[in-house]
């Protein structure tokens, strides 16, 4: 048996404390083994601990338990409170008891103090919380709201004063009513001398010769074109759709417009903007483009937010974040309190906290008429937006690239006269058997086996149509992307080029073959960049940066460059089709992240980051047959993956049933994967039978 140490103390001692011996975690110092009080890796401790627990725990008479609950019900008392620990089988047994009687039921304490009410109950109760000794709270609230709380308690206080029936009296009650006059009065002062101050600072700065010359690039963009219309729109109505097209400039224009316009018209100090963006890199990336054109560093009325990552500040009035921020946000103030301008980016990827977060937004909106939202994207189905926000008005702004050229395989083939080996020069373990199978699940792929290559690509050479006979539906041939790469390089004009792979393993695979390339592995000639989701952010920003003269620069990198954040001296866009999406495996139960065939929407925003700066060219590693079928919008994660963690956050934010929450969703999941969800939660025991969390 292990024992503590030398200081050691009884083990009764130990079990409820540190022992005589000082704390140690079960060396010199007695016998705590960690705090003290948790010793489950000892068994002879373990075993008296459970008998004590097993002990402890009440049995419940049930039939004693209906007639209480009864008796509940029947009378004037709205609620009973029972501080006994009956354990978590006896707690399911009242949970059901209350049920049948159509009561509540919740347990707080760690199960120690049990609550039946005829109203719902919230998930936590201070009044109940064993950890504070007093019966006062500190509560935590906005400016907003605390001004509000102020205004209401004035009131109140001087109704006590028209009822007061002395003098004396009167004058005491009147004096906290005074106060808080003064304070409100200092309140608006302040705000008003702050909208002042960021009027001036804001004039200042549009003075300075680099704000010039940004606001003469700002100028030439088409959003810049729409801004009175934009500002308008904004100011008549509670929700706008925006379809912006690539190049455009809506994501760093259309919050800065908004930005501006309150500051000029004094309202600087009550303005708060928060703009989500669906990536990480994506909210670094404009927040800083956006401070560098107002002059300005980051931090100051320009801010991001990203989860364990922030630059703001108390003067920061519009903050870019990612959209899980904003769920977080909404966790804590349910009604945005003090945001003023709301505008969510890139809403056409139709992720799940994206449909997420448009299903609390659209239940948001009556409780605050003052709030306005906008919805932006570069390819959008806009009317289907509209219509869930009540025809919502819509607003198109062109976008502003220059031409790019696009090259599908069979293209690339003749002209760099590469030749994709055969399955059987190609062979890596995979029986064919096996290869068709996978074949068989892929739409796409069924469609160009249905091709007939002599017949449809006659002008093309027996070289490009053996390798077409030869492409692998299923996988990348990274030696075509790094002959693609090498063909631009030996023959192409100058211009960084932007790879799109699916995932690290690719991206990793490339790059060793880049380094082992004679051409591509001249350190001194290429500047070779990963691009990954997982990546540190500082290493991300490297890829902004124009590379050094007479260098090429190469960005290796995930979908995550394919919308949002701007690469502007990309020339060149190599683009495999495919992505890694989020979808469910039925025959082993488990959400899995696979290749899948990207959209058309995809597909144009990929052909849209080049083109910027010069005139481009999209290589599209895949047969032009395939483009033309693949789907015009990606299906929404909401209809693709498991709902297990969305049921989870519906419960957390207190949402309500899961089943109709999801009801009201822009496309609403098949109510029995909800109803599957639901009852896997509640066989591993995170939901009870009420449905409610068990934590």
């Amino acid at each position: 048996m292990y024992r503590g140490g030398r200081g050691g103390g009884t083990n009764s001692q130990r079990g409820r404390g540190r022992g005589r011996g000082g704390g140690g975690r079960g060396g010199r110092g007695g016998g705590g083994g960690g705090r003290g009080e948790q010793r489950w890796w000892d068994p002879q401790w373990r075993a008296e601990r459970l008998r004590q627990m097993a002990s402890e725990v009440e049995k419940v008479d049930e039939h004693e338990w209906w007639n209480t609950i009864g008796q509940l019900r029947e009378g004037s008392q709205q609620e009973l409170v029972v501080k006994k620990n009956f354990g978590r089988d006896g707690q399911n047994t009242l949970a059901h008891i209350a049920q049948r009687h159509g009561l509540y039921f919740n347990a707080y304490n760690k199960g120690k103090t049990l609550v039946f009410s005829k109203v719902p109950l919230p998930d936590y109760r201070a009044d109940l919380d064993e950890r504070h000794g007093s019966s006062q709270n500190e509560i935590k609230m906005s400016n907003e709201t605390e001004r509000r709380v102020e205004n209401l308690l004035s009131r109140a206080q001087s109704n006590n004063n028209a009822s007061a029936s002395t003098s004396t009296v009167s004058m005491r009650q009147s004096l906290p009513s005074t106060s808080t006059a003064v304070a409100e009065s200092t309140t608006y002062v302040d705000k008003q001398k702050l909208s002042f101050q960021l009027r001036d600072m804001q004039r200042s700065k549009k003075m300075m010769p680099s704000a010039r010359s940004m606001q003469s690039f700002r100028e030439k963009l088409p959003a810049f074109k729409a801004r009175e219309e934009f500002l308008k729109a904004v100011a008549a109505n509670q929700v706008l759709v925006i379809s912006g097209e690539t190049g455009c400039g809506k994501t760093t224009q259309l919050p800065q417009f908004i930005l501006e316009e309150e500051i000029d018209n004094l309202r600087g100090a009550d303005c708060s903007i928060i703009c989500t963006q669906p990536r990480r890199i994506s909210a670094i990336s404009v927040a800083a483009r956006v401070g560098s054109e107002r002059g300005e560093e980051l931090g100051e009325t320009v801010g991001y937010q990203i989860r364990l990552e922030s630059k703001r500040s108390t003067q920061t009035r519009l903050l870019f974040c990612t959209t899980g921020v904003l769920l977080r946000k909404l966790v804590q103030e349910p009604d945005l309190v003090g945001v003023s301008h709301l505008l969510v980016d890139e809403i056409h990827e139709r992720g799940m906290n994206e449909d997420f977060l448009i299903i609390i937004l659209r239940d948001l909106l009556p409780r605050r008429p003052d709030l306005r939202l906008v919805l932006m994207s570069a390819t959008i189905n806009a009317e289907l937006f509209s219509k869930y926000f009540g025809d919502a008005p819509i607003m198109h702004i062109p976008g502003f690239t220059f031409p790019v050229a696009e090259l599908f395989l069979e293209d690339i083939l003749e002209k760099t006269q590469y030749k994709i080996k055969s399955e059987r020069d190609n062979f890596q373990g995979n029986s064919r058997k096996k290869r068709l199978a996978s074949v068989k699940n892929d739409p796409l792929a069924d469609v160009f086996q249905d091709v007939d290559i002599n017949k449809e690509y006659g002008n093309y050479s027996i070289t490009t149509r053996q390798s077409l006979e030869a492409w692998s539906v299923t996988e990348l041939d990274l030696s075509l992307v790094e002959g693609t790469i090498e063909y631009i390089c030996r023959h192409e004009g100058e211009g960084a080029i932007l790879v799109f792979l699916t995932g690290w393993d690719e991206i990793s695979k490339l790059l060793d073959k880049i380094k082992g390339n004679n051409l591509l592995g001249n350190s001194n000639k290429f500047l070779v960049l990963p691009l990954h989701g997982s990546m540190p952010t500082v290493n991300q920003r490297e890829i902004f940066d124009r590379a050094p003269a007479n260098m090429r620069k190469i960005v290796l990198a995930t979908n995550i460059a394919e919308s949002s954040i701007t690469i502007d001296d990309v020339v060149y866009v190599i683009d495999c089709g495919k992505a890694k999406e989020t979808s469910y495996d039925a025959l082993n139960k488990l959400a899995c992240l696979l290749p899948s065939w990207i959209s058309k929407a995809s597909a144009h925003q990929r052909r849209g980051r080049a083109g910027r700066v010069q005139p481009g060219v999209c290589y599209r590693l895949y047969p032009k047959v395939i483009h033309d079928a693949m789907p015009q919008f990606q299906l929404p994660e909401i209809l693709r993956t498991p709902l297990q963690e969305l049921c989870l956050t519906i419960k957390s934010l207190q949402l309500g049933a899961v089943a109709s929450f999801l009801a009201k969703s822009l496309q609403p999941p098949d109510p029995l994967s909800v109803k599957n969800a639901i009852e896997l939660l509640k066989t591993i025991g995170a939901l009870d039978d009420l449905e409610e969390l068990t934590y």
